[in-house]
């Protein structure tokens, strides 16, 4: 399995290098490129044909020694997985999440209605009729809402595939990294880390400057943005732009306030046990991987755009915004701290469940 992984990478990135030679208008990256959140943004078509050339050939260099030598295939393999996730990857692939999850977020608020009016609860009656008469509200009296979906749509179909590249090379670099797992890693007792609560609540608090300011956007008193009296970033009041812009940084924010609560999920009550209030599934354990799962995705998601956030913070052109910029966007601590709330919560799951197991083994 990890040679024909390391063989369809390898040969992936082999042909990813001969269409941008032959083909010189597919290169995605370089000065010329709209996106600039990445150290791609500095490297044009000549020398990024040669890294990836480079990059292939040392891949199949791993997939024929991943059996007769894994420890120097997988040191090969970490080397990879570092060069396509410094200096590939970059972070739309952020960017693209944050609105992948204003669904979420929305069916999440819809959720939490629907059951407080099964539980007979005031407020969730009083939110049933405010909320869908709020849409209706906004469909009538505004053109708002289409011009949200306009927009969305329109940037997605401007930057689409530039974020497809970004996906693949975040793919790759996800890809070379389980290789060079698999070449180290030795079956061994874990220990319950106790630092994982205190780290659990520092990967919560990350989002909250971004979450802050895009919420205050439904408001008369937006905050945060790009300031075009100045030409700089800041975390003050600024002029938001028109409603649909508003509401498109206002469900952004939804999305940042959705990972602070599947974040602190990790060391709360029902991050383990299903609330007793949910139907039918109340009072059942959460599948580990439930929460292990998505957690890894988004610690690798952010550890995959930190590059493009500090490449994106010196184009600036001064310090106080590049701080601003990471201030918002902290995604150089912010994946690493959820990658270690998220073992701290498989750890602690683990070690609890084993002595269960034990137990129904002995009975």
């Amino acid at each position: 399995m990890r040679r024909l992984t390391a063989s369809a990478i390898s040969a992936a990135t082999l042909a990813v290098a001969a269409l941008w030679w032959f083909v010189p208008g597919s290169y995605p990256y370089g000065a010329a490129a709209k996106v600039t959140v990445g150290v791609n943004h500095w490297i044009e078509r000549g020398p990024g044909v040669g890294l990836m050339a480079a990059a292939g050939v040392l891949g199949v260099l791993v997939a024929l020694g991943v059996r007769s030598w894994p420890r120097a295939a997988g040191a090969v393999a970490g080397v990879l997985s570092a060069f396509f996730l410094l200096v590939m990857s970059d972070a739309s692939v952020l960017s693209s999440i944050g609105y992948a999850l204003i669904p979420a977020a929305l069916l999440g608020i819809a959720g939490l209605v629907a059951v407080g009016c099964v539980r007979r609860r005031p407020v969730a009656y009083v939110l049933a009729v405010l909320l869908p008469a709020g849409l209706v509200a906004s469909l009538t009296m505004t053109d708002a809402v289409a011009r949200y979906l306009v927009n969305v749509a329109s940037g997605f179909g401007e930057f689409g595939g530039r974020i497809a590249w970004s996906w693949a090379m975040a793919i790759a670099a996800v890809g070379w990294a389980w290789l060079a797992y698999g070449s180290f890693a030795r079956e061994r007792k874990v220990a319950v880390p106790g630092w994982g609560r205190a780290v659990t609540i520092a990967a919560a608090l990350c989002p909250v400057p971004y979450g802050v300011t895009r919420l205050t956007w439904a408001t008369p008193w937006p905050l945060g943005g790009f300031d075009p009296r100045t030409g700089h970033i800041t975390l003050i009041a600024v002029e938001a732009g028109d409603a649909a812009t508003r509401l498109q940084g206002f469900l952004i924010g939804l999305s940042a306030v959705l990972a602070l609560v599947l974040t602190l999920g990790l060391i709360s009550r029902w991050g383990e046990t299903v609330p007793r209030w949910v139907p039918r599934l109340g009072g059942r354990p959460v599948p580990v991987m439930l929460a292990v799962g998505p957690g890894v995705f988004g610690a690798v998601a952010l550890s995959v755009s930190a590059p493009g956030v500090l490449a994106g913070a010196v184009q600036m052109g001064s310090w106080p915004d590049g701080v601003l910029f990471v201030v918002m966007f902290p995604c150089p601590i912010w994946g690493p701290l959820l990658g270690a709330a998220v073992f701290a919560y498989w750890a602690r799951r683990r070690t609890a469940e084993k002595p269960r197991s034990a137990a129904v083994a002995v009975a």
